[in-house]
């Protein structure tokens, strides 16, 4: 069973909170409060992170959490993968730096055993020596504080970061909801990835930050995100009148 935190009114829409690999509930600490007094908040810790124990079919398990009441999913990074895998059950997306998908079998079979070197690499380094090797990337710059991540637990995540490969992913090419996309104006990789969304798809630039733009900059991912859903939920209530109405008019 997932663990979770909660904040907010159970009666008010959903907002489920996935973090990225290595990260935990408690990711989105500082961007919850933007959201509790409108919103019911759930923030996950991933099976494989934080008190969440690991699972074989990592995807599925967040589809059985969430069940069909069709929330709004918020992922970061392999959150936001997990989230585009399941939205055909979600009322939106909303995706900060989460990968589209490869396209050719070269590039993803160079992608799972790049993983699998990391895998390996958790396995056999102090887990603080891989956390200073991972966070060294060129991606993660510049580097926000991070929540702990000691409290994670290296063997369960060498199984993630294969499970949860990214050469596992089928390529993003439709859109079954409306769906925002947020990426950091110095993460300069996904600002020409976010260049090929599928239509209809709205990109947003978080200023000063790199690739973990809801620690970067959590006050702005909060002020795009809820101008949009405000957007989003004018444009629901219009269409929901205009059925009434031709409903109404039907004999």
């Amino acid at each position: 069973m997932l663990k979770y935190l909660a904040k907010g009114n159970p009666n008010h829409p959903h907002l489920i909170f996935l973090h990225g690999f290595l990260g935990c509930k408690e990711d989105w600490n500082q961007i919850l409060p933007f959201f509790e007094k409108a919103y019911y908040c759930i923030a996950l810790d991933l099976p494989g992170h934080g008190q969440s124990e690991y699972c074989e079919d990592i995807v599925g398990a967040v589809k059985s959490f969430i069940g069909p009441n069709k929330p709004t999913l918020i992922g970061y990074s392999m959150g936001g993968r997990i989230a585009m895998q399941l939205q055909t059950w979600v009322k939106n997306l909303i995706i900060l730096s989460a990968h589209l998908g490869l396209q050719t079998q070269k590039e993803k079979e160079e992608r799972f055993e790049l993983d699998r070197v990391w895998s390996e690499k958790l396995l056999h380094l102090p887990f603080e020596t891989f956390l200073e090797q991972w966070y060294a990337q060129s991606l993660f710059q510049p580097l926000p504080s991070l929540p702990l991540r000691l409290k994670n637990d290296p063997e369960s995540l060498s199984k993630v970061i294969l499970q949860m490969s990214l050469s596992f992913q089928a390529y993003i090419d439709t859109l079954d909801c409306p769906a925002l996309f947020l990426y950091g104006e110095n993460d300069l990789k996904y600002r020409d990835h976010y260049c090929r969304l599928p239509k209809g798809a709205v990109v947003e630039r978080i200023r000063g930050s790199g690739h973990i733009i809801h620690l970067s900059n959590p006050s702005l991912c909060a002020e795009k995100i809820l101008n949009w859903l405000e957007v989003d939920e004018s444009r629901s209530s219009m269409d929901s009148r205009c059925k009434t109405q031709n409903s109404s008019g039907q004999h």
